[in-house]
Order: C-alpha cells, then structure tokens, then sequence
C-alpha cells in the first residue's frame, strides 16, 4: 500500500479519529432564523430583521461530528481501580452498525436582501465526509480468534466511503408575500480526495480440529486525489418557508446537497491479487495466547490476501444529501419550540430522525435553544444545546448535540458547530 493512498484513506475518511448524526448541519440552529447559519439547512429561512451579513473570514463556521456504536466504556470495562478489555465487545455491535464522521469549514459567507423582496447569498466552503460499516462478526474474531467459526463459516460483507471537497455556492431568495419565501443555491464543487469501495466481502471457514482457514476474498475499491479543478461536481439546494395563516406557526420544507462529484485525477482501483479464490492458511484457537501470535497471523492475512493496484477510469460519486422538513410555533414574542424531520441519504445506506427544541430570546443579543434528536437505530436521547450572542454588529454561535452522557468515556458521538458573523440590520 503506498503512501498516496493512506494520504487519501487518512484525509478523505478524516474522522474516525475527529468526531452522529447530523452529517455538516446542525438541527438546532435549522430553528435559529436570528443568525445567518439557519440558511445552512432551508436556503429560504433568511433572517427576518437582517439586511446583510459576512462571515468573519475562516470563523465564519467551523463544524465537526462523529459518531460510533461503541463507547470507551464500552470497550474498556473499569473494576476499582483497573481497567479491563471488553471481550464481549462484538455482543455490543449488530451486522449493520457503521461509524461516521464528517467536517465542514467556511472560509467566506455573504448574504443581503434587496427592497424586502429579494436577497443572495455567497459562500466558500470546504466539506468532508466518511463512514464505514463495523461488522460484529470482525469484532468477534479480532477478540476471539477463528476459534468462534468451527460451526459456521465467517462472512464479511461491509463498505466505506470518504470524501473531501470545496464548495462555492451562489444563492437567490424570494419574499412572494408575507408568507412564502423560495429560494435555491447551485454549488461549484472541486473534489480533493475520495475513496469507496465496490466491493468488500470475504467467507472464511474453520476446520473445527486444526483450526486451519480456508477462505475466499471479493475486495475492489477505488481512491482518487487531486486539485480542485481537476474533480468538477455541481450541487443544488432548494427550500420553501411558509408562514401560515394560524399566526405563529411556520413551515418549511428544503433538499440540501443534491449532486455528484466526476473524479478525473489519479484515479487507483485497488484489487485483491486472489479475488474469487480459495486459499488455506494457519489460524488462530485463542486470540490471548499473545500479541506475538497475532501479529504473525495479521501478516499472513496480508500476505494471502494482498492488493495490487491499476490506474482506472474515472468515476461519479453523489453527495450526502438531506432532507429537511420543519414545524415550528411561536409561543410567545420570546418564546418558540419547533419540530424537524431529516433524512439523510448517505452512499450506502439512509438515517433519519425528529428533533423536538425549545428555543429563548433573552433581551435582545442572546437566543439559547435546548432539543433532543430521535436517531432511528442510533436511540431516543441524544440532547443537544445552542446559543447565539451579538454584541453590536458582531454575532458568535455555537450548537453541541448528541452528547449522550457528560462523561467522555460514556460519549459514542458528538457534534459541534461554532463560527462568527458581522450582522446589518
């Protein structure tokens, strides 16, 4: 394996060792309409007493998340004062648990409206996103050895994907009357890295007296890196706000992200040498019988199972779109709580969730919001917190959510979202 493809596999897949859900937008700040980072997911939910904003050059909004099935806790077990490794780890996992993470970076943004009725915007971002399936039956036999197999054979059968790019954005936005606003942003996108697989499956099964393996590989993928003008992609974002006759009440409903990236540069497909054939090899009955042992047994995985590399065609991968469709209701001039269905549809599979938030003026220069996300398959509390401050022109937000426990250990995932904007009302 050369060192241009762990440059790719490290940046493109950047977060297993940075930061659930949520993958490049905050949900809380979706309901914050008195900042700039609301237009984030619903390009139509420009703030209503705004008339202009910059991001503060490279502060303008810096977002990180990750999320995992497991937890330190749940890989280290503590009993008084030592701490063990968890070798029921793999029980902890299902066939189709995955660990994501993603990045986004906001080097310049701009908004302004025009006679009450029209407003752009403009942006240049830098966006990153990775996911990998985490098989139990991997886990199992990294704790267990192949020992676990002798009645059934072991099957893999996962996928990854990674992606980094720059993004430049142009907006426009129409105020059709006090309650409709439409809006749409096409995005200029320029690839810098990029790796998924076509293609990772292996059966390995184990003689129940010798413990030998006899196993056969299926493992294609493909990487790519390069400048950003040599991977060209075209993105679009829509979203309707509609402010009902029942006053206080507001919908909106928006598709962020919808597009693809043509991968050009430096494009590796990555094959196993003996794909689609059975070979044997020594295995291991008992993982503890020593890291010596295991490290032998790595090797000879390596060595039967190895990689060659071909330059190959280029290739089309799609962005992480989203799906948004909100509901909030202003309880009172200070007072709104708000109701947000998101889907996310990631390169190999779909998540989606419902945030219920409650969110607070405080005086004129603080709004503060407390909500929880429903991630289907990832649990029910997954709270979260925003602010927004201002102090004259100047506005500083942040948002963490899907911190479910207080405790570092306890945390499987976590995203925050922080930046800074000069705001002309």
């Amino acid at each position: 394996m050369n060192k241009h493809l762990l440059f790719i596999i490290a940046g493109s897949l950047l977060s297993f060792l940075s930061l659930p859900a949520g993958a490049q937008e905050s949900n809380l700040l979706h309901f914050m309409n008195t900042t700039p980072q609301a237009l984030r997911s619903n390009p139509a939910n420009f703030p209503d007493s705004m008339e202009m904003y910059f991001g503060v050059p490279f502060l303008a909004n810096i977002g990180v998340g990750a999320g995992s099935p497991l937890s330190w806790s749940d890989i280290f077990i503590h009993r008084r004062d030592s701490l063990f490794f968890n070798r029921n780890l793999a029980n902890l996992l299902s066939d189709d648990s995955r660990i994501f993470a993603d990045f986004n970076y906001d080097i310049f943004t701009y908004g302004q409206r025009f006679n009450n009725k029209h407003y752009i915007t403009a942006g240049l971002t830098v966006k990153g996103y990775g996911e990998a399936g985490l098989p139990k039956d991997i886990v199992r036999f990294l704790i267990n050895g192949n020992a676990a197999f002798t009645q059934k054979p072991l099957t893999l059968d996962a996928s990854f994907f990674g992606i980094t790019y720059g993004e430049l954005s142009f907006g426009y936005g129409y105020h059709a009357n006090k309650s409709w606003t439409f809006s749409g942003r096409v995005k200029l996108l320029g690839g810098v890295a990029s790796a998924y697989s076509e293609s990772l499956k292996a059966t390995l099964a184990t003689n129940p007296e010798t413990y030998n393996l006899t196993g056969t590989t299926d493992i294609v993928f493909k990487t790519a890196h390069g400048n950003v003008f040599d991977n060209i992609g075209l993105g679009v974002d829509a979203g309707i706000y509609l402010k009902t006759p029942l006053k206080g009440l507001e919908l909106g409903l928006s598709f962020i992200d919808w597009g693809f990236i043509r991968w050009n540069a430096n494009v590796t497909e990555h094959r196993g040498v003996k794909n689609n054939q059975s070979v044997s090899f020594s295995g291991i009955s008992d993982i503890s019988s020593g890291s010596d042992v295991m490290a032998t047994f790595l090797d000879t995985l390596k060595n039967q199972f190895d990689l060659e590399e071909r330059d190959s065609e280029s290739f089309r991968t799609l962005l992480p779109g989203r799906l948004f469709f909100s509901a909030s209701y202003n309880v009172s001039p200070d007072d709104r709580i708000g109701l947000l269905f998101r889907t996310d549809a990631l390169q190999h599979f779909t998540r989606s969730g419902v945030t219920i938030m409650y969110n607070r003026l405080i005086g004129r220069w603080l709004s503060a919001s407390i909500g929880n996300n429903f991630i289907f398959g990832l649990g029910a509390f997954n709270p979260s917190i925003a602010m927004n401050f201002s102090v004259s022109t100047f506005q500083f937000y942040i948002a963490i959510e899907n911190f479910r426990s207080f405790y570092l250990r306890d945390m499987d995932g976590i995203r925050m979202q922080l930046g800074m904007s000069i705001a002309l009302y």
